[in-house]
């Protein structure tokens, strides 16, 4: 009976060592001891050190050909526009920035192995500009930039997004909201 048992066991334990090696049951992680020195400045990752675990926010983003992809920011940041955030590819060797960005970043679906990032800044209260970034197949290059408008805290789009909206609340006889976002985006102003 425990030749069964212990052969029931080992034929499990070899069952779950090949679906694990196969990639079935992944964990992806990036510790800050992995992190490139261009993103903890050359410091050590100690316990006590100012790149402790808890000084970054690593969330992971998917698999690539070569390895995992990991977007990480200061924890201090996470949640905040302005702060650094950087791209960064996993590999079986090293650690690598794909790209580095100020600001809130975003991924999208690409049409490559690499998801299409799109960093959202804020200029003014009235404007907000998007860039695209898109893999290559070496790195990550600028595909759009996008600049958009924001009136009474809404975006309204394009400048000609938004003067196709002012016309239109201009034919729906909503006068205020037509003048705002031409006062907004254009600078003409109506008394």
């Amino acid at each position: 009976m425990n030749l069964h048992a212990s052969l029931t066991a080992l034929t499990f334990a070899v069952g779950a060592l090949a679906w694990t090696a196969a990639g079935e049951t992944y964990d992806p992680a990036l510790s800050a001891r992995e992190l490139p020195l261009e993103v903890t400045g050359g410091c050590l990752a100690t316990d006590a050190g100012p790149c402790r675990e808890d000084r970054y926010a690593t969330r992971w983003a998917g698999r690539t050909a070569r390895g995992d992809l990991f977007v990480v920011t200061p924890a201090a940041c996470a949640d905040r526009n302005g702060c650094r955030t950087w791209l960064i590819e996993k590999t079986a060797r090293e650690a690598i920035v794909l790209l580095a960005l100020d600001g809130r970043a975003a991924l999208r679906s690409g049409t490559g192995a690499y998801p299409a990032v799109e960093l959202r800044t804020e200029l003014s209260a009235t404007q907000v500009t998007y860039v695209r970034f898109e893999w290559s197949g070496q790195k990550y290059t600028r595909a759009d930039t996008q600049l958009v408008y924001r009136v009474g805290g809404v975006e309204c789009g394009t400048e000609e997004q938004c003067r196709r909206a002012a016309q239109q609340a201009l034919d729906a006889q909503d006068i205020d909201r037509a003048v705002r976002i031409l006062e907004s985006v254009q600078g003409v102003s109506w008394i």
